[in-house]
């Protein structure tokens, strides 16, 4: 007598999470950014002081400082006398949003070697450590530009870009505070 082989059908998996779309500031940053990337910087200043509105308007600090920090960029390409000197922390937090975080960390470096006492170019210089996940780099320049300035902690706290090794104890320093 034959019997049939039983077939297990294989469980179906559950469907894959839906991405959320991005937030129309996000788009808007986005769209800027790729007027800047292009060389249309009349028409990418013209978005981004646009979007600075927007972003303040909705309380999105964090976008509304991009955008100044895009704006600044632009205005140093459409009036170059202005711009004699650039402000190195304009151009490494550039550098970050671009994920160029090989050349915001020479950048860092160099001005860090000029200006050591400037907690912002040791928090700088903590985000593009993040970026690559170098833990060590992170928190070392982290608690540097904290001992500089203590309300670094505040934006270690809502900086994406440490996500992924934020929980390290190397952070612990930060708890509390």
């Amino acid at each position: 007598m034959a019997t049939k082989a039983k077939t297990d059908t294989a469980p179906k998996s559950a469907p894959a999470p839906a991405q959320s779309a991005p937030s129309p500031l996000a788009l808007a940053f986005s769209k800027a950014v790729k007027l800047v990337d292009s060389g249309k910087h009349a028409e990418a200043a013209t978005a981004l002081e646009a979007l600075a509105k927007d972003a303040e308007a909705a309380s999105d600090w964090t976008m509304k400082r991009r955008a100044q920090v895009y704006l600044s960029f632009t205005d140093g390409k459409l009036h170059p006398a202005k711009a004699a000197a650039a402000d190195p922390v304009t151009e490494i937090q550039a550098c970050l949003n671009r994920n160029e975080t090989e050349e915001a960390l020479k950048l860092s470096e160099k001005a860090i070697k000029s200006h050591p006492t400037m907690g912002s170019l040791h928090y700088l210089r903590a985000v593009a450590f993040a970026q690559v996940e170098n833990v060590e780099g992170a928190a070392e320049s982290l608690k540097k530009a904290v001992e500089l300035d203590g309300d670094f902690v505040y934006q270690w706290h809502m900086e994406p870009d440490f996500n992924a090794i934020r929980k390290s104890p190397l952070f612990a320093f930060t708890e509390g505070r």
